[in-house]
């Protein structure tokens, strides 16, 4: 029986919770979700808990902080002037900026803090320093 490895491209459904079970994301209302194992297209412990499964077969992984979005950084939150972002209205707490990097790609940073003069960023995954659970389902290898 063929198993995936290093180079399939694979399609699951999924349901991703967080330690305490809560839903962060599924496939339920969704397509299924496709991917190619080794291309960097998903994190790195979803990938090792699909290796070796067969079409079919259900698993449930536990993915450590590690081998998911990392842990939380403080060197990943920032003070920024305000007169350095362009927007088109009021900036507010929870709103997510997008801020081009010299190299063309962008840095996504959502807002903790806003004062007078200065915004405090998050630039952190939203779950970074999260323990994850997927509950999986390979539906096909190709």
């Amino acid at each position: 029986m063929t198993t995936a490895q290093i180079g399939s491209n694979v399609s699951v459904t999924y349901v991703g919770k967080l330690s305490d079970g809560s839903i962060f994301d599924s496939t339920d209302e969704k397509e299924p979700f496709t991917f190619t194992i080794g291309e960097g297209e998903v994190i790195p412990g979803f990938e090792d808990g699909i290796i070796g499964m067969s079409a079919g077969e259900k698993k449930i992984i536990n993915i450590p902080v590690e081998e998911a979005y990392g842990p939380h950084s403080e060197d990943l939150i920032f003070n920024i002037a305000k007169d350095e972002v362009q927007t088109d209205g009021d900036l507010q707490v929870g709103d997510m900026l997008e801020m081009p990097l010299k190299d063309g790609n962008s840095l996504y940073a959502n807002i903790v803090e806003v004062t007078e003069e200065e915004l405090i960023i998050d630039a952190n995954h939203e779950l970074a320093g999260e323990d994850l659970t997927f509950e999986i389902e390979l539906l096909s290898i190709d």
